[in-house]
């Protein structure tokens, strides 16, 4: 009777967890998609008036940069949260028990220390960034590259849930 209530409950906090994945992955997507859509047309746009009337709006020139620049930022973490990231794990399959989880454990704490280290970086530079705005949207630069911060944040929150849940997994011999 005990385990139905624990398998139970598991079900229960993975359909939560799956909702939750299920409405930010939702949420990504769609940024993801407005934001490449806007890149294209705003391109298509610029190369059909260099064409057609041999003029061009720099104002979308810059809207295009920003909006691939938050678009590579946001499919970063998208990569993080699917698991498509490049993953070498040669060494890790050649391993088993605890030996395993210590090489894991490790490089995901080495990890860790390159994320803590680029959110120092990434705050640095934003808000450096933010004492100036761009030349043709006169848009703040601290908005637009911190989508990098944001970035490394998400993959950072990423890698310690996937952290927990292989630790807890190789520690039932899974």
């Amino acid at each position: 009777m005990e385990n139905e209530t624990t398998n139970s409950s598991i079900n229960e906090e993975q359909n939560v967890e799956k909702k939750h994945n299920g409405l930010i992955g939702k949420i990504f997507q769609v940024c993801m998609i407005v934001f490449l859509s806007l890149m294209v047309l705003l391109v298509f746009i610029n190369a059909l008036m260099r064409y057609i009337f041999k003029t061009s709006i720099p104002v979308s020139e810059e809207y295009a940069r920003f909006f691939f620049m938050w678009s590579v930022f946001l499919g970063v973490i998208a990569a993080f949260k699917d698991k498509s990231h490049v993953s070498v794990t040669v060494v890790l399959d050649a391993l088993k028990g605890n030996a395993k989880k210590f090489v894991y454990i490790l490089a995901q704490v080495v990890s860790l220390v390159v994320i803590i280290l680029l959110i120092i970086g990434g705050f640095m530079y934003t808000t450096s960034a933010s004492t100036y705005n761009s030349v043709a949207t006169g848009i703040n630069y601290g908005i637009v590259v911190s989508g990098f911060l944001i970035m490394v944040i998400g993959t950072a929150i990423f890698i310690v849930n996937d952290t927990i849940k292989e630790v807890k997994k190789m520690s039932k011999g899974e």
